[in-house]
């Protein structure tokens, strides 16, 4: 039998082809199924690679609270099979452990395996653990995970605070842009800023939109990291374009030479002498009752709850209310991350009344209202 390199050389001969050409002929070209070329060819219809880019530089991805969970009940959103199974059944053991568990990532918020597109496996309404009910659309899904789990209402109570981790959760940021779910003093008033009430002021129009500029290359911005701050030539920069695309904003800049935004506080809510931004602001109420200093509200009175460095102090004190509703409060704050750029009058408010609560000296007549 006449072997293909020798019908090749033949047709050289002949002068039909050269070798190259007749082997390159010969082969088969692999073609992908047309379903796969949307995300797999080289020209793809989703941006899987950028989006893939983005998520390795995430939280989800790199946080040492993000995958390390799987029993007690967080396995339901620190674990990819407890999320799938949660959203597809409404429910899961929290006793059970994932048997072989792997983390969040891109197959946990979208099936396209099975459904052949990226839509988010869900975008129903989140009812809080407060009552209230989170409903801003795609951003439901971020919240069913990112709220409040131990509700103010059941922990803020006089007692012993078992350890440093107690409080409403990690991630109470769907609460705090709500403007619900912390423990709210009795004879006082809260409201919230118009994030709370605003379609487009939500999780994925601000903390996934693309940035304008040329740094949009960066997969540590925008997109699928998640973040509003990153690094641009050594220096911190933050994305505005959330801001300006939700409709809230006009004209949204990042503070010179400092990483918070140029949104100047209504007041002086600290009570440093000066009208600051809002994130230096709540930052200057969240250090009265901690700081590094070692000077805050629960770290110099009898029986401190942290020492001077800022470390928990485990006892078996019993706090009285007041004690145990501004740790709750401050913890609800500072684990939101924003420093209240997620919802100012409701940050501003909870750290107020707590540290009046701690210390009835402290000048609240500027509070919001």
């Amino acid at each position: 039998m006449t072997s293909f390199r020798t019908f090749a050389v033949s047709l050289v001969v002949a002068g039909a082809l050269l070798p190259s050409q007749a082997l390159a002929q010969a082969k088969p070209k692999a073609v992908l199924p047309q379903a796969c070329v949307a995300c797999h060819a080289e020209e793809t219809k989703y941006p899987v690679r950028g989006a893939r880019d983005q998520y390795l530089t995430s939280v989800h991805r790199n946080g040492g609270h993000a995958s390390y969970s799987n029993a007690e009940g967080c396995q339901g959103c620190h674990t990819h099979e407890g999320f799938v199974t949660r959203v597809k059944s409404g429910q899961f053991d929290p006793k059970g452990l994932v048997a072989n568990p792997s983390s969040i990532g891109c197959f946990t918020c979208h099936a396209p395996h099975e459904r052949g597109d990226f839509s988010l496996r869900t975008t129903a309404k989140v009812t809080l653990t407060s009552g209230t009910v989170f409903d801003k659309g795609a951003s439901n899904l971020c919240a069913g995970c990112h709220r409040a789990v131990y509700a103010a209402k059941d922990e803020v109570r006089p007692r012993t605070i078992p350890f440093d981790f107690w409080g409403a959760h990690h991630g109470p940021q769907a609460d705090m842009l709500s403007g619900s779910g912390a423990y709210e003093f009795a004879g006082r008033k809260y409201s919230s800023s118009r994030h709370a009430t605003r379609d487009k002021a939500s999780c994925i129009g601000c903390h996934m939109a693309q940035p304008k500029q040329r740094y949009a290359l960066m997969p540590t911005i925008g997109g699928h990291s998640f973040r509003i701050g990153g690094e641009v030539h050594e220096a911190p920069k933050l994305n505005n374009a959330g801001c300006l695309g939700s409709g809230c904003h006009d004209e949204m800049k990042q503070a010179p030479g400092k990483h918070v935004f140029e949104s100047p506080a209504d007041e002086d809510y600290d009570g440093d002498g000066k009208v600051e931004n809002v994130q230096e602001e709540v930052a200057g109420l969240l250090e009265r009752i901690i700081n590094k200093q070692g000077t805050g509200l629960l770290q110099k009175m009898k029986d401190p709850l942290y020492d001077a460095k800022g470390a928990f102090i485990r006892n078996k004190t019993q706090y009285p209310l007041e004690v145990v509703a501004a740790l709750y409060n401050y913890k609800f704050v500072r684990e939101d991350g924003s420093r209240g750029i997620h919802n100012t009058k409701y940050a501003v408010q909870l750290l107020m009344d707590s540290i009046k609560a701690l210390d009835p000296s402290f000048d609240d007549s500027k509070r919001p209202e």
